[in-house]
C-alpha cells in the first residue's frame, strides 16, 4: 500500500476519522504503535497518579449526599422529543443483519488482505472501537443496531409467538451472566491469542458462529433475557452507555444528564454481572500488556525476534486468564478491606452487595483504556475503511471514488502529532480514573450514609485506582515487541 508520510496526513486522518464515525462500519485488527515514546513519560505517570489521589482527597471535603445529588442532576435537561412513526429499531436491526450477511460473504470471497476486506474493518474497528466510543456519547445504540432483534422477531411472528415474549425455555437464575462472560472471553481469546484474528475467511466463520449461537439463545430463552445475560456485546455496550450524557426521559424523549448519572442510578449488580465488568477491563488491559517487552521477556521470548502468535498461544491464554483473575481478586480485596475499614463485617450476602455496588465505578476506566489503546489504530484503519468499502468484494470496483486514495501514517512519525496523540491518550487514562473515583465515592455515600465511613471504605479502592493509573500510563509508554 502506498503511503505518503506528511504532516498534512494528520488533517487527512482526522477527516477520515469523521467519515468513519458517521453511520457506516469499519476496522481491521490493529496497526501497532509506530514508535516508542521518548517523551518524559515519568512526569505524566507521577502527575496522573497524583491527580487521581488529590481528587479522592478533595472528595473527602464534600458534604455527604451532595455528590450524589449533583450527579443526579435534578432529572436532567429535557431535549426536544423524537416521535418515531414506525418501529425503527426493528428496521435498524434488520438492516444491521443484512449488512452483516453481506460482510460475511465479503470475508469469504473478497480480498485476502485484512486491510482491504471490509469484514475485519467492520468487526475490529467500527464495531469494537468506534461504536464503543459512540455508546459513551449517545447511549445504548446496540439496542437498535444489534443484528438479532429484527430476524428473531420475524421468526417468532412466523410461528405466532409474541415478538418480544419469553422463549420456550427459561434461563435459570443461577446461570447469571455466565454465557455473556464466556462469550466475552471467547472474543478476547480469538482477538488476542488466536492465530490471524483478522484473516477474513477465519473471521467470517467466527462471526457466523457467534450470530447463530446468540440467535439460538434468543429463540430458546427469549430475546430480552438472553440479551441481558447471554449476549456479550449487548451487555458490554449497555454498561458503557451508562456513562453517556443522553438518557430517556419520562415521556420517552431524550434528556441530558451528568455523565455517569445513569451508572449511579443502576441497582446493585449481581456477582456474575460484576465479573463481566471486571473481565471487560482486564481483557483490554491484557491487549496492551501481552505485547510489551516485559511480558514477552517473562514468557521467555526475545521481543526483537518475535516468532509469531503460534509460539505463545499457551502463554497468552494463561496470561489472559491471569489478568482477569488478578483484577477480579484485587477489586474484591479492595472492596472487602473498605468495608472492614468502614466498621462492617460483611457476610457472604453483604460482600455480594458491596462487590456489585461499586463495580460500575470501574466502567470509566474501561472506556479510557479502550480509547487510549485503540486511538492510533482507529486513526489509521479509518482510512483503510474507505478503501475496503470502496471495493468490498475485491473485484476492482470503485464504488465511492477512493481507488486512488493514499493511506497515510504520517501522524505516527511527526513529533507534533505524536505528542498530541500521547496527550490525548494520557489525558483519557487520567480522566477515566478521576471519573471512577468520583463515581465510587458517590456510591459509597449512598451505601453508608456517612461521610466518614464512605471515605474510609474508599481508601483501598482509591489506592487500586491510583495503581491502575500508573499501570495504564506505563502501558502507553513502554516498548512493545509485536
Amino acid at each position: 500500500m502506498r503511503r505518503r508520510l506528511t504532516r498534512a496526513g494528520t488533517a487527512a486522518t482526522a477527516a477520515a476519522l469523521l467519515l468513519a464515525l458517521a453511520p457506516s462500519d469499519a476496522q481491521a485488527h490493529a496497526a501497532e504503535r509506530g514508535l516508542v515514546m521518548l517523551l518524559p513519560t515519568g512526569y505524566y505517570v507521577v502527575g496522573g497518579a497524583l491527580t487521581v489521589a488529590v481528587t479522592f482527597l478533595v472528595l473527602l471535603l464534600a458534604p455527604v449526599g451532595r455528590l450524589g445529588r449533583l450527579l443526579a442532576g435534578g432529572g436532567g435537561l429535557r431535549l426536544a422529543p423524537i416521535a418515531p412513526a414506525l418501529d425503527w429499531r426493528a428496521g435498524a436491526s434488520l438492516a444491521s443483519f443484512a449488512l452483516l450477511v453481506f460482510l460475511v460473504v465479503c470475508g469469504l470471497v473478497g480480498s485476502r488482505d485484512p486491510y482491504l476486506n471490509p469484514l475485519p474493518i467492520y468487526v475490529w474497528t467500527i464495531l469494537w472501537i468506534a461504536l464503543t466510543l459512540a455508546h459513551a456519547v449517545f447511549g445504548d445504540l446496540w439496542a437498535a443496531l444489534n443484528p438479532w432483534s429484527g430476524p428473531v422477531r420475524l421468526l417468532r411472528a412466523a410461528v405466532g409467538a409474541p415478538a418480544d415474549g419469553p422463549g420456550p425455555l427459561t434461563l435459570p437464575g443461577w446461570v447469571g451472566c455466565a454465557p455473556a462472560i464466556l462469550g466475552l472471553v471467547a472474543i478476547a481469546w480469538f482477538e488476542l491469542v488466536g492465530i490471524a484474528p483478522d484473516d477474513p475467511e477465519r473471521l467470517a466463520g467466527a462471526v457466523a458462529l457467534y450470530w447463530l449461537v446468540n440467535a439460538a439463545g434468543m429463540l430458546l430463552f427469549g430475546e430480552r433475557d438472553w440479551r441481558a445475560r447471554g449476549e456479550s456485546l449487548s451487555l458490554f455496550f449497555r454498561y458503557i452507555s451508562l456513562l453517556a450524557p443522553l438518557a430517556r426521559g419520562e415521556g420517552g424523549g431524550p434528556r441530558l444528564v451528568p455523565p455517569g448519572a445513569k451508572a449511579l442510578a443502576e441497582p446493585t449488580l449481581s456477582p456474575s454481572a460484576a465479573l463481566f465488568v471486571l473481565t471487560a477491563l482486564a481483557t483490554v488491559s491484557f491487549d496492551g500488556l501481552n505485547k510489551t517487552f516485559w511480558f514477552l521477556g517473562t514468557v521467555g521470548i526475545n521481543p526483537l525476534e518475535f516468532p509469531g502468535r503460534s509460539a505463545v498461544m499457551a502463554e497468552n491464554t494463561l496470561g489472559l486468564v491471569a489478568a482477569i483473575a488478578v483484577l477480579a481478586g484485587g477489586y474484591v480485596l479492595a472492596v472487602l478491606l473498605g468495608a472492614l475499614l468502614a466498621g462492617e463485617r460483611p457476610d457472604a450476602t453483604g460482600l455480594k452487595r458491596h462487590v456489585g455496588g461499586f463495580v460500575l465505578s470501574l466502567v470509566p476506566i474501561s472506556l479510557a483504556f479502550h480509547f487510549s489503546h485503540y486511538l492510533t489504530i482507529l486513526l489509521l484503519n479509518a482510512q483503510y475503511a474507505l478503501l475496503a468499502f470502496n471495493d468490498p468484494l475485491g473485484v476492482g470496483a470503485d464504488l465511492f471514488g477512493f481507488a486512488d486514495l493514499y493511506v497515510t501514517a504520517g501522524f505516527q512519525s511527526d513529533m507534533e502529532s505524536v505528542e498530541l496523540i500521547w496527550d490525548l491518550q494520557a489525558g483519557a487514562v487520567v480522566i477515566g480514573h478521576v471519573w471512577s473515583v468520583i463515581l465510587a465515592h458517590a456510591m459509597a455515600e449512598r451505601l453508608y450514609g456517612s461521610a466518614r465511613r464512605a471515605a474510609l471504605s474508599q481508601l483501598p479502592l482509591a489506592a487500586l485506582m491510583v495503581g491502575y493509573t500508573v499501570f495504564g500510563l506505563w502501558l502507553l509508554s513502554t516498548p512493545t515487541g509485536v
